[in-house]
């Protein structure tokens, strides 16, 4: 019990931060280059990133790794039975944390060497070192809904690919052929002030369909079995997983005002719906976990 108060009490830091986690679109990117040092380009001293982006991606990463760790330690000690599902949320979480790892090693690199990025040619080159990042980022997060579907199969579905999995797998695919799309803008401050980017909508549209499709079916699934009588460990668990495919829900709620109304809002905003966004993800992790 101390351990899981512990926990609680990292999970419930970390979320106070403003997130640039998995939860990173390109809204937030963007807002987080035009709050870069852009004056230090036109004296020749590079870009700076602030020291707290760093401070955070080490505290953040550290913490995400190390209860990556617990849940791999953890599940040679479950059942057989559970463990062939309770692993899904596990890959899910190491995939986030990849991704995760990635941006943070754009904006360390862009940390410790200012300078090599203080020329024109030096910002293009930190734009393809983000780019990467929110590359990344954006791969990895496609990857954690699909083992939340995973998780559905194997738990609910009896391991077969039923009608809601096939859709599923259908817009996986459809999202990360997209993330090749040669009209895809990444950077929004590249367009002008007020200008949708449809580029952006068009990715994460198949992600609203087969991301919400899998929480909803396992939210739904999990709310059936709380219904019935079940023993008390089983209870808790679905309890924990219930909570886990809410904070999702909430998630993607604050996701869609990022995506399609971020050219209306001010970007003063933009850390307030991230700030919201991650509590509702580190809610997510902490009760997978938990669960």
């Amino acid at each position: 019990m101390p351990m899981r108060i512990i926990a609680l009490l990292i999970v419930f830091a970390l979320s106070c931060c403003p997130a640039i986690s998995g939860t990173l679109t390109e809204s937030f990117l963007s807002g987080t280059i035009l709050a870069l040092d852009v004056a230090s380009i036109t004296a020749g001293r590079g870009i700076t990133v602030s020291l707290w982006v760093i401070l955070f991606y080490i505290l953040y990463l550290g913490t995400i790794w190390s209860f990556n760790v617990s849940m791999l330690m953890t599940e040679p000690k479950l059942r057989p039975e559970r463990r062939k599902f309770a692993s899904h949320f596990c890959r899910a979480n190491i995939f986030l944390a990849a991704g995760d790892t990635a941006m943070f090693i754009a904006f360390l690199i862009a940390y410790l060497f200012p300078q090599l990025f203080g020329t024109p040619e030096g910002a293009q080159k930190l734009m393809q070192l983000l780019l990467f990042g929110v590359f990344s980022t954006s791969l990895t997060m496609s990857v954690y809904y699909f083992y939340i579907a995973l998780y559905y199969r194997d738990r609910f579905a009896g391991g077969a690919w039923n009608l809601l999995l096939l859709l599923v797998t259908t817009f996986f695919v459809i999202r990360l052929v997209l993330h090749y799309n040669p009209e895809n803008i990444w950077f929004s401050i590249t367009l002008p002030p007020g200008q949708p980017n449809y580029s952006s909508w068009l990715r994460n549209i198949p992600l609203f369909i087969y991301g919400l499709t899998a929480v909803l079916a396992v939210l739904y699934f999990v709310w059936t079995e709380l219904r019935k009588r079940s023993n008390a460990v089983l209870r808790k668990i679905n309890i924990c997983i219930a909570l886990a495919m809410i904070s999702l829900v909430v998630s993607f709620a604050i996701y869609a005002i990022d995506i399609f109304y971020s050219h209306k809002l001010p970007r003063e905003y933009v850390w307030i719906i991230y700030t919201l966004k991650t509590l509702a993800y580190m809610a997510a992790f902490f009760f997978m976990w938990l669960g």
